[in-house]
């Protein structure tokens, strides 16, 4: 063998070795990039149902409290998909400045007894408690009304691992979120609490 022959086989070699290397790293970059693209679709789809279940629980034999699991999401996720950037501009912030996000319905229902106001104003009749205020007024055909809330929110870990009845705890499993609602006519129809790591 020659040295021109040779070298043109070292040459060769070398193409081929570069050639296979750029085909491993495409393949590998390629399943990559299906693998982040099918978790991007499984994250839209968790948020587009993010409906966890809520457990309602009640203390003090009339507080209803509402505990639910936390949705942890990863922060560049939170930039690519769930971030409602519209109201965080709005706000005047930036989507790595938010820390957790919750959305929250409450709905106040129930039946008042309107009780006949007996002096000369035009309020014709009212309620008043604790959680509630309204006033009829026929004759300019308004009904004011104010309905208050007090909320209480806890977000509790919930460990992984336990050992020796407890006492000993590590690890994080997820997160549990507990609203203590202490209006007796209102509830929590609905909650989201994303933690965004």
């Amino acid at each position: 063998m020659t040295a021109k022959t040779k070298k043109t086989l070292d040459i060769l070699a070398f193409v081929v070795i570069v050639l296979v290397l750029i085909t491993a790293a495409y393949y590998a970059g390629h399943r990559r990039t299906v693998k982040l693209q099918q978790r991007i679709s499984d994250l839209e789809v968790q948020l587009a149902h993010a409906t966890i279940p809520m457990k309602t629980d009640t203390i003090r034999d009339s507080i209803p409290v509402v505990k639910q699991q936390i949705v942890e999401i990863d922060k560049t996720d939170y930039k690519q998909q769930a971030a409602d950037r519209q109201l965080i501009n709005e706000l005047n912030l930036k989507v790595s400045q938010i820390q957790s996000e919750n959305q929250q319905l409450r709905e106040t229902l129930g039946k008042v007894q309107l009780q006949p106001v007996k002096n000369d104003s035009d309020i014709l009749f009212s309620y008043h408690d604790h959680w509630a205020d309204f006033e009829l007024n026929m004759q300019s055909k308004q009904l004011d009304y104010a309905v208050r809330d007090s909320l209480a929110t806890y977000i509790s870990r919930e460990y992984r691992h336990r050992i020796l009845w407890g006492l000993i705890k590590w690890g994080t499993k997820g997160y549990n979120l507990h609203i203590v609602n202490f209006n007796p006519n209102s509830r929590v129809a609905y909650n989201k609490t994303l933690l965004i790591e």
